[in-house]
């Protein structure tokens, strides 16, 4: 695939996952990631993930910044540095094939199992929060965690976008800096990751003015869809690596 037509591509996930996110509250950061598995080889597109929705959480972060419930963001950023710091050895240390199973199977969790926890919003919970969702976000590139704790804490849905948000602004930055200080290197995915960047912004302020007019139950449903087909390709691939030359290349 040609860096322009990966990059056009790229710009249109990046701006489309920022608008589902805005708008709905989640499924933006599992679109992004499934659409950069077919753009880049998986340890790649983990690393990446970070650099990628970075501009998406510091335009959520400002835009719903007064529903922000920053008891719960300061302990989970606590615990997301134990978490990043325990990820990082164990995604240099297993093998794609595994990951790229690891990434599926957890792909279909998030999107048709709702998590059964319990309210864990005390400060010793949410610092072991972070740390959980750390963990799986720096070895599989999404975390499994947050999502489900934040939807029991009775907030309203802006209140959720905000502080889902500011509290993946520290711990993307952790990571990002995790990957780079033990041997991944951004320089040459420069241009990918302000393409990104450009287009997170736009997809923020669009996915804002959204919210209230999309019908959530349909539009999750068509995201859950997309989501799925992703993972059973990660999942495929996985099982069947000489399946590879018929799938659409990372």
């Amino acid at each position: 695939m040609s860096e322009p037509l990966t990059l056009g591509l790229l710009a249109l996930a990046s701006f489309s996952a920022a608008a589902i996110s805005a708008s709905v509250s989640v499924g933006g950061g599992y679109v992004l990631f499934g659409a950069t598995t077919l753009l880049y080889p998986l340890p790649v597109a983990v690393a990446l993930q970070p650099v990628l929705s970075y501009s998406s959480l510091v335009a959520r972060s400002i835009a719903f910044r007064q529903g922000i419930a920053w008891p719960i963001v300061g302990p989970f950023t606590l615990g997301s540095l134990a978490g990043v710091a325990l990820g990082l050895v164990v995604y240099h240390a297993i093998p794609e094939r595994v990951m790229a199973l690891g990434v599926g199977s957890l792909m279909l969790v998030l999107t048709w199992w709702r998590l059964p926890l319990p309210h864990v919003h005390s400060r010793a919970g949410m610092a072991g929060v972070g740390m959980a969702h750390a963990l799986s976000g720096t070895v599989l590139g999404m975390g499994s965690i947050l999502q489900p704790v934040l939807l029991n804490a009775a907030i309203d849905r802006r209140a959720l976008v905000g502080t889902f948000a500011a509290c993946l602004l520290a711990l993307e930055a952790i990571r990002a800096v995790g990957y780079g200080l033990t041997g991944f290197s951004y320089w040459p995915l420069a241009a990918a990751v302000a393409v990104s960047t450009m287009a997170g912004f736009a997809g923020t302020w669009a996915g804002k003015r959204l919210m209230g007019y999309i019908p959530e139950r349909a539009f999750r449903l068509i995201v859950s869809g997309l989501i799925t087909a992703l993972a059973v390709r990660l999942l495929v691939k996985a099982v069947l690596p000489g399946i590879d030359s018929f799938l659409p290349s990372s």
